[in-house]
């Protein structure tokens, strides 16, 4: 052996080795290589690569186990096909790898060295600045005779070493070595061979990698040929070649001669010398005349193939200075590697074969996995070489592996599509044979469903399905190109033939187009499909109606079917059942030409109503919308309503384009009776006079629900006259002594406030009652009052003012009217599609606070009125307005507050919900009115109390334990008063009774003197009946509040007999069933509970693990290989006592429904104290935001219900008032019901006095 040492010596132990100090004889093959030094870590100076992203995603994706499967059959691909697998797209050579690894010939083993060799590392990591580098090195080999080379360099810019970011699997992409700099090239060593050494090479960037990490995988031809291993290999060579030596050296014994082994063992010595020398240390020789390297390797070997040359005097051989030569470094690094390899292959028959015993390998790209930091490097490391990935191509086509996480392989989807989306038909059939191969992966087919919901899951197998579908007959994965000669006409005229000789089956077809026009991206089969309109009898097939169904109803049913649709397809709105649907509405209102019908469309649905362009040529202009109806622009509204419904009754006219027109017209007049009979066909009453329709509330501020309460109050009509005859003057409180309101005294500063509140409040009523104008303004120091929570004190001033409201000039009004015609839609609401601005009306139109308030020294205030414009109603005599003569109206003072002081409150109680804002109203109304008597705490009752409050009476009542029926002690009684009841959505009650039924019920509590019954009811009633819908949730895993949806089904009338404290001697026998019957239900689903409790083991309820260990049994008693003796009598015990168990759930579940039904029954013909619904507050948004409006009930107007939404008040259906859908997201938070006797004294919403003198 060869010890590179600086003495001399002639042992093998010893090689003669000193310093080059005189010239050598240069027989340096690579003499003429450069010799210029490149560091490997460049300078501070260092360039990288700029490839953006967008750029990158042009590439081929790979991930690194795609890249390391490449890896292994890189070298059979290419000897089979002239092609690089490295540099490929997966989905380009998929096919034919798949085959080639089922063929024994072509497997190759990938392997690392597991020693760790300082002279030939398997892996080597530079750490610098601004990078840092790690090259792994290993073996790709078949056999002896059939092996390569690879490194794998990876590049990435060096950052903390403290800290790590480990991703969930790089995203590499391939690119050309142009596209990096010249400093990565030198760090990716892209110099150091000669390319005639290179069998394949590629480079690649991670498009996710935060430290912009740069690949470069490369496969080596073998070092050594055939021919040069001769000399080392045959031991008649080596035998000759060491009898040679004892010639000119009789040290050397004939019973030593060498074998293979100690001639690589002794090569391996010659080539690390070189590598481990310290570029600051001289070169060290070796002497020739050591006897050692004579007999073992061939000297002019090493002067002719690895560097190596003489001295002067020809006695000492020189290493190569592999500082100066990078390449024939790396070169003798690949051949000790090589000689390692091969002297465990060739040295199998030596007895001692080091090789064989000292070097081990590892064939799972550990050093791999372990350098590219990735989640899932262990699994990898395990798992990577048992998976037969390239057996299956969908994996291949997708860059990933059987044993990826679903999120995973849904990533290396996406990464395809982005990556080639030309061929997404291909990624998308490869996703869905992953899916099945992996049957059980749930968020994969999770995914799959709702790409498919979408639209998105389109594959090229569908696409032939679809072409065969409608009577294009294509080949398989080999058609694309005949598939692209056939042209759309072709395939619109196939399928008009299939639906017509198959009408049942129109959707079928039409489906299928639709997957044809997305997969060629084709206009023209969009514009066909977008314009068609379904056949009638097929879509009413599909909304499954009738002819003589009403439009409403139709509606009905296309939302039924709607929400049926949404859920089965996972809510996506592309989907093409649910764009099949809507085609199916749109063809039933184009053929009844309904005015509801496509004024919901073009609301609800804009992108199906839209004209085809073949019909809009003519009315892109308003000239040309007048053309269309033959009429002048000076014609009046009510004569282009005339002219649209005899064009409309013209068969050969298109209801799309008539409406079209029209709406062209309505918009440059601005004209909201066009708008209204575009709408249903109808003239909107609220266009009419405004003495027939209630005022609206300008919004202030996004104070809607302000807004919503100040409607309701002002509807109840006792209420509403208490605060227009409201005079402080008339109030005595000192007859009355301490007063409480609430269980709190009232103090002296509060009845200021109180008065001054009720005043503005006074004022606001009044101009809703007189004002022309279709909406009025709340003043801020109302919402200042009403906001300001009670504990805070207001700062009045001294002076008190007399206000002058005047409506504005006539010419102010017109513009004002002129700006409320306006179309458009800031709350969101579907349902109007006329509405106006919400939002305070800009500055120079309507007055500021300080401009409309005039301050005079008469304690009066005066009004003036203004005509309003003539309103033409077809077929109405119009009647002639009498000028109003102004008049004036004497009020109270009202004392001024600091603006500064009003705009924060006002900012702060935009932030508050509707019953903190009740909360200040009512007590301020109250605090203000002379109490018609106090109670024995001083609690004043009012008006107030009468309307709004009730009280609740609870009585405890000690038990018998044994039994409950029997009282054993005497009753405590509480009486507690209540404002509104509250129905909790997170109890889930069925609907309003459902909770009044949990709330006042009898119940057995256990307390310190022991059982007892607890009994709620009803002491006292209240006029007017509050329901507080509490709707906010907390999510604890988002640790955030949210809004349920869960719809509270609410009847327009309610009866509480059945809750009313009684001593009638029937009902409380009902009620004493009802809480028997609610206590056996308890013990029911007590034991129901056990029956049905899931194993936490074994995930089944106890009937399911007697049926699966039934089953189990069967299954050994039937296989005769199982030597195992199952008792029958056993089988038939454990399915007798599954039977038993079973039976006995179905009568808990029987007995259940039945006294759910009982109960549900029990006080059905009790009605006696009956409540009729009045008004339903409504809140549509988040937990923390959203749109508040009021449904309010005339039970004077034929029991209409109108919206009132700030400014705009409509009348609205009775299927909006009372929508339970439970995707629905305008949700009551407050239901007020009146008593049914009080309801037409007390609601009294349309209260108009516009000639009032």
């Amino acid at each position: 052996m060869i010890d590179e040492s600086s003495s001399h010596g002639s042992s093998p132990g010893n090689g003669n080795v000193s310093e080059a100090n005189h010239p050598p004889k240069n027989h340096n093959p690579f003499s003429n290589s450069s010799t210029d030094v490149t560091s490997p870590i460049p300078s501070s100076q260092y360039t990288s690569s700029i490839i953006g992203n967008t750029e990158l995603i042009k590439y081929p994706f790979k991930t690194i186990n795609r890249i390391l499967d490449d890896l292994k059959y890189a070298v059979p691909f290419m000897a089979e096909h002239s092609t690089s697998l490295l540099q490929s797209r997966p989905l380009e050579y998929s096919t034919e790898l798949s085959r080639m690894t089922s063929n024994p010939q072509y497997h190759y083993d990938v392997l690392t060295l597991n020693n760790s060799l300082p002279f030939s590392p398997s892996i080597e990591k530079i750490d610098g600045s601004p990078i840092r580098v790690a090259l792994i090195r290993g073996l790709i080999v078949r056999n002896e005779n059939d092996y390569y080379h690879f490194r794998i360099i990876i590049v990435e810019s060096s950052t903390n070493p403290f800290v790590s970011h480990v991703l969930d699997k790089h995203e590499y992409h391939i690119i050309p070595q142009s596209l990096l700099s010249n400093d990565d090239l030198i760090s990716l060593r892209s110099d150091d061979a000669d390319q005639s050494s290179i069998f394949d090479d590629a480079y690649y960037k991670s498009a996710n990698s935060p430290y912009h990490q740069l690949l470069r995988v490369t496969i080596f031809r073998r070092e050594f040929t055939k021919q040069e291993l001769l000399p080392f290999i045959d031991q008649q060579t080596i035998a000759k070649r060491y009898s040679d030596g004892m010639k000119t050296n009789p040290t050397l014994s004939p019973d030593t001669i060498p074998n293979v082994i100690h001639c690589f063992k002794t090569l391996i010595k010659v080539l690390r010398g070189p590598i481990l020398l310290d570029p600051n240390d001289s070169i060290k020789t070796i002497s020739l005349s050591n006897p050692s390297l004579s007999a073992t390797i061939d000297v002019q070997f090493l002067l002719e193939r690895l560097g190596f040359t003489l001295n002067a005097e020809e006695t000492e051989l020189i290493p190569p200075n592999l500082v100066l030569l990078p390449r024939l470094k790396e070169s003798f690094i690949r051949m000790i590697q090589e000689l390692i390899y091969l002297g465990r292959i060739y040295g199998k028959s030596v007895a001692t074969n080091d090789f064989q015993t000292a070097y081990s390998y590892s064939d799972n790209f550990n050093l791999v996995f372990g350098a590219i930091a990735e989640y899932d490097k262990h699994i990898n490391q395990t798992q990577f070489v048992k998976y037969t990935t390239n057996e299956l191509g969908f994996f291949i086509n997708l860059s990933c592996s059987p044993y990826f996480q679903d999120e995973l392989i849904i990533k290396c989807f996406e990464n395809s599509v982005k990556s080639d989306p030309s061929n997404r038909l291909y990624y998308v059939d490869s996703l869905r044979s992953v899916a099945s191969y992996k049957s059980s992966s749930t968020k994969l087919n999770s995914y799959i469903k709702n790409l498919s919901a979408q639209g998105e899951m389109i594959g090229f197998r569908d696409y032939v399905e679809s072409m065969n579908a409608i009577g294009i007959s294509v080949g398989g994965a080999g058609g694309t190109t005949e598939l692209n000669d056939i042209d759309d006409d072709f395939v619109v005229a196939m399928y008009k033939t299939s639906f017509k000789d198959d009408p049942k089956n129109y959707q079928y077809y039409n489906n299928h187009l639709q997957v044809i026009a997305k997969v060629r991206q084709s206009v023209k089969l969009w514009e066909y499909i977008h314009n068609e309109i379904v056949p009638l009898n097929i879509a009413l097939d599909e909304l499954t109606i009738e002819e003589i169904t009403e439009d409403d109803v139709v509606i009905t049913a296309y939302e039924y079917r709607l929400d049926e649709l949404a859920q089965a397809t996972g809510f996506s709105s592309s989907a093409n059942e649910i764009a099949f649907l809507n085609k199916s509405l749109l063809s039933v209102a184009v053929n009844r030409k309904s005015y509801l019908l496509l004024n919901y469309i073009e609301t609800k649905l804009p992108e199906i109503s839209r004209i085809p362009p073949a019909t809009t040529t003519t009315t892109t202009t308003t000239a040309s919308a007048y053309e269309t109806f033959g009429v002048s622009r000076t014609s009046s509204d009510f004569e282009l309503i005339t002219a649209f419904q005899n064009k409309s009754n013209d068969t050969t006219s298109d209801i799309r384009h008539l409406r079209y027109s029209l709406k062209l017209i309505a918009e440059s007049r601005k004209s909201d009776i066009l708008f209204s009979f575009l709408k249903n066909g109808k003239v909107d009453p609220s266009l009419l006079p405004a003495e027939n329709w209630p005022a609206g509330l300008d919004n202030i501020g996004n104070t809607c629900y302000l807004n919503s309460l100040l409607q309701y109050y002002f509807c109840i009509k006792p209420l509403r006259e208490l605060i227009l005859q409201f005079d402080e003057s008339q109030v005595d409180f000192s007859r009355f002594g301490h007063r409480k309101i609430g269980g709190r005294r009232v103090e002296d500063q509060e009845i200021t406030r109180s008065n001054q509140f009720i005043y503005h409040l006074r004022y606001l009523f009044d101009e809703m009652i007189h004002t022309r104008k279709r909406c009025v303004q709340p003043t801020k120091e109302l919402a200042y009052l009403s906001f300001l929570a009670l504990s805070q004190s207001v700062d009045f001033r001294d002076d008190a003012e007399i206000i002058e409201i005047r409506d504005e000039d006539e010419e102010l009004e017109a513009h004002v009217v002129e700006e409320e015609q306006e179309v458009v839609d800031d709350d969101d609401d579907d349902d109007e599609p006329i509405l106006v601005d919400s939002v305070s009306p800009p500055d120079d139109v309507v007055m500021s606070a300080d401009d409309d308030i005039e301050v005079i020294s008469a304690g009066e205030f005066s009004r003036s009125h203004s005509d309003s414009a003539d309103v033409e109603v077809e077929q109405v005599e119009q009647v002639e307005e009498v000028e109003p003569v102004e008049v004036g109206r004497t009020g109270p003072p009202l004392l001024s507050i600091s603006t500064d002081q009003m705009e924060s409150t006002i900012e702060v109680g935009r932030q508050q919900d509707v019953t903190e804002c009740i909360e200040n109203v009512i007590f301020q109304i109250e605090t203000a009115l002379a109490p018609e008597k106090l109670e024995e705490d001083g609690e004043q009752i009012d008006l107030i109390k009468r309307l709004f409050y009730g009280k609740i009476k609870q009585t405890i009542v000690p038990v018998d334990p044994q039994n409950p029926t029997i009282t054993t002690g005497p009753a405590r009684i509480s009486i507690e008063r209540f404002f509104s009841l509250i129905i909790n959505v997170s109890d889930h009650p069925k609907n309003i009774y459902d909770t009044l039924d949990n709330y006042f019920n009898e119940d057995l509590i256990s307390l310190e003197e022991g059982l007892c019954k607890k009994s709620i009811t009803v002491n006292e009633l209240p006029d007017i009946l509050q329901f507080h819908v509490q709707r906010v949730m907390f999510d604890k895993e988002k640790l955030m509040a949210y809004k349920s949806l869960e719809p509270i089904p609410f009847s327009d009338k309610i009866y509480l007999d059945r809750y009313l404290d009684t001593e009638d001697a029937e009902m409380l026998r009902l009620r004493q069933e009802v809480f028997q019957w609610k206590n056996e239900m308890s013990v029911i689903s007590q034991e129901r509970a056990k029956l049905t409790a899931i194993d936490p083991d074994t995930k089944l309820s106890i009937i399911e693990s007697l049926k699966v260990t039934k089953k189990y049994l069967e299954t050994i008693e039937s296989d005769e290989s199982i030597e195992l003796t199952i008792d029958s009598k056993s089988i038939e015990q454990i399915e007798l006592v599954a039977q038993q168990l079973s039976h006995t759930l179905e009568q808990y579940n029987e007995r259940l429904g039945q006294l759910q039904n009982l109960i549900a029954n029990q006080f059905s013909n009790y009605k006696r104290v009956g409540y009729t619904i009045f008004a339903i507050f409504i809140h549509r948004g988040e937990a923390s935001y959203g749109h508040y409006w009021i449904y309010i009930k005339d039970p004077h107007r034929q029991d209409i219900y109108r919206k009132y939404n700030d400014e705009i008040i409509t009348e609205v259906s009775l299927s909006e008032v009372f929508n339970f859908d439970d995707t629905n997201t305008a949700t009551p938070y407050y239901i007020v019901y009146v008593k049914q006797e009080l309801e037409k004294e007390y609601v009294d919403p349309l209260k108009r006095e516009l000639g009032r003198v």
